[in-house]
């Protein structure tokens, strides 16, 4: 009946529902290859009409093209839309309307709905066509973009296909015997095009950073596979070790792509302390892109910090940077730093890294994972490295500032002193001063744990500063101290070494040292809030 039909006939009859016509179509596409006028076709309607068929794809074979044994007619669908997207001149409209109707297939691919395709053959086929389109419509404009990447499973799914060797060797061995090539190099370069889109986006404020965030976590925070206990950018560090292991040339192209892709994902939110692991296992192997993903993680949280202590990535890091600061080597990093720049020199990221270690060195986690263990070490920063290591494993009493034994500390209960004194007598001394009353400032009723931990360990960093440099005040001024004169001394725990600065108030003959501390607060940081400061004050007797 469509023998002999012109393209634009057959193509009615597809929108028609004509039994055959799909057929037709696919014939007429055969019998001209190499020379098909896809922009006739698609001024026909032909995207339009393929994806009707597709569309319908929770159905059977035979429901849908009117034919069992016609098991190539949904690849052949999938790859003439890939075909005529590249083929037209007018491939950004085209792949709009692609990612308009390509719904139920993502939803169908996703969930591995096999019944359409018939065959396992057609299927695998199938699936490269598919993840062949995914790759095209992310290339367009920023619209099509974002229609496709916020189909529900779709990143997720993309994120698993890249780690298959590793946990779906069902699918491998599939592709293998359909005579089809796995096509972990498509995905790879459709994960890697999506990695670039948010990474940019997220930057330019296109997109919220929260929802660029929430989008790359979906890649590779979720499970290899159901019921593994490893999440996708495990694998994917993994894989990229074996490739630099084996170096093979055939897996340069996926292995640089990975490179970039795996630190876009931790700095949308994917990393633990077993990611971290996984990174300082590659010191070897490949230190450059280690230094690469400590980027991302230096702009987070204290839990994160902590965690990149405790798993040993912070240490490993700084090694590497001392390694590759010597053979003057820029740590190159995918979309740049904000700044414009494209690198990063070794050096100037152990700076950073320690830079960032000091003002989170009074947070919760950090000062506590800091006060177990050894200094770290880096040349030209040992002073820096030691006076962190110095605030998480000293204290001092609340009342006569001396250093003592954390194993002999005492409490005074019942108040809202947070420092502890090294005996009964400083205890009772400071009681018998109300500088306990003090404290009604300092501790707010609302304060959880982690505030309350780290005003504690501020009042303490504070208190050493001003045990060191009080010789120094009372030096200058001895004369009005002497007369009664109170004095008023600001310490910006901030800066390194830490910034002092006193005075005499107009009217104080309280005879007493008024002391403000001034630090950073990093709580919140990592869900995209901003830093704040957080200032204290405590009086001290002289």
């Amino acid at each position: 009946q469509l023998a002999n039909a012109t393209p634009a006939e057959i193509i009615r009859g597809i929108h028609g529902g004509k039994p055959g016509a799909i057929r037709a179509l696919a014939g007429f596409v055969f019998r001209h290859e190499g020379s098909v006028p896809y922009d006739e076709l698609e001024h026909d309607g032909i995207t339009e009409a393929l994806l009707k068929n597709l569309q319908r794809c929770d159905e059977s074979l035979a429901s849908v093209f009117g034919y069992r044994d016609m098991v190539l007619l949904p690849s052949f669908c999938l790859s003439t839309l890939v075909t005529g997207a590249t083929k037209s001149h007018n491939t950004e409209e085209v792949c709009s309307k692609i990612a308009d109707g390509i719904s139920p297939v993502i939803k169908c691919m996703v969930h591995e709905r096999r019944v359409f395709f018939q065959s396992t053959e057609s299927w695998f086929e199938s699936m490269t066509h598919f993840i062949a389109s995914i790759y095209i419509i992310t290339q367009e404009q920023r619209e099509t973009w974002l229609s496709v990447i916020k189909h529900d499973g779709l990143l997720p799914f993309l994120g698993q296909a890249i780690c298959w060797s590793q946990c779906r060797q069902d699918i491998v061995k599939g592709f293998r015997r359909s005579n089809r090539t796995d096509p972990h190099e498509a995905i790879t370069d459709a994960v890697h095009s999506i990695a670039f889109f948010l990474s940019q986006e997220s930057k330019n404020f296109g997109i919220p950073v929260p929802i660029a965030f929430k989008l790359l976590k979906s890649i590779g925070a979720v499970a290899m596979a159901e019921g593994s206990q490893l999440s996708v950018i495990v694998g994917m560090i993994r894989s990229y070790g074996y490739m630099c292991q084996d170096r093979d040339i055939s897996t340069d192209f996926s292995r640089n792509k990975l490179a970039d892709i795996i630190p876009s994902l931790i700095r949308g939110g994917c990393v633990d302390e077993t990611v971290m692991k996984e990174l300082a296992k590659l010191r070897d192997i490949s230190p450059e892109f280690v230094a690469r993903c400590m980027v991302p993680i230096i702009c987070s949280s204290d839990s994160r910090f902590a965690g990149a202590l405790r798993s040993g990535l912070f240490a490993t890091t700084l090694s590497i940077c001392a390694q590759l600061g010597r053979q003057d080597i820029c740590v190159k990093l995918f979309g740049g730093l904000e700044s414009g720049k494209s690198g990063i020199l070794a050096d100037e990221l152990a700076s950073r890294m320690i830079d960032v270690l000091y003002m989170l060195r009074l947070h919760h986690k950090t000062h506590k994972v800091l006060g177990s263990m050894a200094t770290l070490d880096f040349q030209g920063l040992e002073d820096k490295l030691e006076h962190i290591s110095r605030d998480a494993q000293v204290s001092v009493c609340a009342n006569c500032l001396r250093t003592f034994d954390r194993k002999v500390l005492k409490w005074c209960k019942g108040t809202n002193m947070l420092e502890p004194f090294c005996s009964r007598e400083c205890l009772r001394e400071s009681w018998d001063a109300e500088v306990c009353t003090d404290f009604s400032a300092v501790v707010e009723e609302d304060d959880d744990k982690r505030l309350i931990s780290l005003k504690r360990n501020i009042l303490q960093a504070g208190s050493k500063v001003f045990r060191d440099t009080v010789g120094i005040v009372m030096r200058e001024y001895g004369q009005a101290i002497a007369r009664g004169q109170g004095l008023t001394t600001t310490i910006d725990l901030r800066e390194f070494p830490p910034r002092v600065s006193s005075g005499l108030p107009s009217v104080d003959l309280s005879g007493c040292v008024h002391v403000t501390f001034i630090a950073e607060d990093f709580r919140g940081s990592k869900d995209g809030g901003g830093r704040r400061v957080l200032v204290l004050r405590k009086r001290f007797a002289i």
